[in-house]
C-alpha cells in the first residue's frame, strides 16, 4: 500500500513539475516575442530613432546566443534545479526592469536580462531527462515545444494591442508574474533534481565556452552584414571567415581539454549529431516562410499577387502557423512513442516542404493559409522530434548542452536562409511574384533535404534513441 501511494505521489509531483515548467516556458517565450511588434510604440515613448530602437532586439539576440549553450552546460554540471532557479530570477529581473524602466538605457538592460530566457529550454530538457522515462520524454518534449510556440505566438500577436490599450508596464509585468507563478508551481512539486550524475564534469570549460560564444556572435554579425554590405563584400567575407576560424579553434580546444564544454564525439551520434543537422534544416525551411509571408501579403493588390494586408491582418495569418504548431507538437510527441523518432521526423520535414510548395503555386489567401498551416505543423513536429532525440540519446550529463546545440542550429539555419531569401526580394520597387516563388522554392528544397537528413542520420529504430548509435 505504501509503495503504491508513494508511486502515485511521485507521478503527481512529476505532472505538477511539468506543468510549472510549461508555464515558465510559455511566459518566457511571450516576453521574448513582445519587442518587435511593440517597437514603434516603444521608440515613440522613449523618444529614440529606429536605429537606436533596434538595440531592443539586437541586444537580447546576442545575449541569447551566448547564454543558451552555457545554460545547458551549467545544468549538466551543477544541476537543473539550481540553474533553472538562477535563470528564472534573471528573467524576472529583466521583465520588471523592462516594465518600469524610466529611460531607454535601463530598458535595454532589462531586455538584455530577458535574453537569458531562451536558456530555459535546454535546462527544461535536463529536467525532463531526470523526471521521465525515455518514452515519456517524447510526449513531454511535445509539451515544452508547444508552450514555446504558443508563447512566441502570444508575444507577436498580443504585444501591439496590449501596449496600445494599456501600457508598457502591463505588457511586461503580467507575463513576468506568470514566470514567477510557474516557478512556484515547479519547485513546490519538489521534483527531486538535487541528485547529481556521478559521471558529470566537475566544472565548466570556460575557455571553450568563451570561444564558442564569440564565434556565434561573429556569425550573427556576419549575417547582419549581408543586409547592408552584401554577401560578397569584403567585410562580410572577413566576418564569415573569422567565424569559421573561431569554430575551428573551438573544436581544437574541445578535443584536448579533460572536461570539454561539448563532447565533439557526441556530434557523431545519430541521436545528437543527426538531430542537430535536422535542426539546421528546420530553421532554414521555416524561418524564410515567416519572413516572406508578411512581405508578400503587404504588397498592394495592384501587383497582382499582394493582398494589401495591414499589420493586424498579417498577425492573423501568422496565428495559423502558431496554432498549428501548438497542436502538432503534442501530437508528434505521442506519435513518436508509437512509431519512433525517425518516421515522425521525416514526415514532418516533408509537410514543411509541402507548405512552401503550396506558396510557389499560388498567392491566393486560401493557399497562404494552407501553407502556414502545413509549415506550422511540420516545423513544430520536427522540432519536437529532434529535441526528444537529443534529450533521450545524449549521456545524462550532456543533455543540456546537446539540446542547446539544437536551439542554436535552428536559429543559425533560420538566420542564414532568411538573409538569402531577403536578398532575392529586395528591390527598389515591388518585387516580381517570381522572386517570391524562387524564395519559397529554396525553402521547400531545404526542407526536403532535411527530410533526407532525418531519414539517413536520425536514430533508425527506437532502441537507437537511447543507445547512442553512430554514423
Amino acid at each position: 500500500m505504501t509503495t503504491r501511494t508513494d508511486t502515485a505521489v511521485a507521478t503527481r509531483n512529476r505532472r505538477w513539475a511539468l506543468t510549472g515548467l510549461a508555464v515558465i516556458v510559455l511566459a518566457a517565450a511571450s516576453l521574448e516575442g513582445f519587442v518587435l511588434p511593440a517597437l514603434p510604440r516603444l521608440q515613440q515613448d522613449f523618444g529614440v530613432d529606429a536605429a537606436t530602437g533596434a538595440l531592443a532586439s539586437v541586444v537580447p539576440t546576442v545575449i541569447t546566443v551566448i547564454v543558451t549553450p552555457l545554460a545547458g552546460r551549467l545544468a549538466d554540471v551543477y544541476g537543473a534545479g539550481r540553474t533553472l532557479a538562477g535563470l528564472v530570477a534573471i528573467v524576472i529581473a529583466g521583465g520588471l526592469t523592462s516594465a518600469f524602466a524610466p529611460d531607454f538605457t535601463l530598458f535595454i538592460v532589462g531586455q538584455a536580462l530577458q535574453g537569458f530566457a531562451l536558456g530555459i529550454i535546454p535546462v527544461g530538457f535536463v529536467v525532463l531527462r531526470h523526471l521521465f522515462r525515455a518514452e515519456s520524454i517524447k510526449t513531454a518534449s511535445g509539451v515544452l515545444v508547444a508552450m514555446s510556440v504558443a508563447g512566441a505566438g502570444l508575444g507577436v500577436l498580443t504585444a501591439g494591442p496590449i501596449i496600445e490599450a494599456t501600457s508598457r508596464a502591463v505588457l511586461y509585468a503580467v507575463p513576468t508574474g506568470v514566470v514567477a507563478l510557474g516557478a512556484l508551481l515547479f519547485f513546490a512539486a519538489r521534483p527531486g533534481l538535487q541528485r547529481r550524475d556521478p559521471d558529470a564534469p566537475t566544472g565548466v570549460d570556460w575557455l571553450g565556452a568563451g570561444v564558442f560564444a564569440v564565434a556565434l556572435v561573429v556569425l550573427v554579425v556576419a549575417l547582419a552584414s549581408t543586409s547592408s554590405a552584401g554577401w560578397l563584400a569584403l567585410p562580410t567575407l572577413v566576418l564569415f571567415a573569422a567565424a569559421v576560424a573561431l569554430l575551428a579553434v573551438w573544436i581544437w580546444i574541445e578535443s584536448r581539454v579533460a572536461q570539454p564544454m561539448i563532447d565533439v564525439a557526441s556530434l557523431r551520434s545519430r541521436s545528437v549529431g543527426g538531430a542537430v543537422a535536422v535542426g539546421v534544416a528546420i530553421g532554414a525551411g521555416y524561418a524564410p516562410i515567416v519572413f516572406l509571408v508578411p512581405q508578400l501579403i503587404a504588397q498592394p493588390t495592384e501587383t497582382g499577387y499582394g493582398l494589401g494586408a495591414t499589420a493586424s491582418q498579417t498577425g492573423l495569418f501568422l496565428a495559423v502557423a502558431y496554432a498549428a504548431g501548438v497542436v502538432s507538437s503534442v501530437l508528434a510527441g505521442r506519435a513518436a512513442r508509437t512509431t519512433g523518432l525517425r518516421p515522425v521526423g521525416v514526415v514532418a520535414m516533408v509537410i514543411l516542404a509541402l507548405g512552401s510548395i503550396v506558396a510557389v503555386l499560388s498567392s491566393a489567401s486560401v493557399s497562404l493559409v494552407l501553407m502556414l498551416l502545413l509549415a506550422g505543423v511540420g516545423a513544430a513536429a520536427a522540432s519536437t522530434v529532434v529535441y526528444a532525440s537529443a534529450a533521450i540519446g545524449a549521456e545524462a550529463h550532456e543533455v543540456g548542452v546537446s539540446t542547446a546545440l539544437i536551439t542554436i542550429a535552428r536559429a543559425v539555419g533560420g538566420a542564414l536562409a532568411t538573409q538569402v531569401v531577403a536578398s532575392l526580394i529586395t528591390t527598389d520597387g515591388a518585387p516580381a511574384f517570381m522572386t517570391f516563388q524562387v524564395a519559397f522554392g529554396i525553402a521547400a528544397a531545404i526542407s526536403l533535404a532535411g527530410a533526407g537528413v532525418a531519414f539517413w542520420l536520425m536514430p533508425r529504430e527506437r532502441a537507437e534513441a537511447t543507445g547512442g548509435a553512430h554514423f
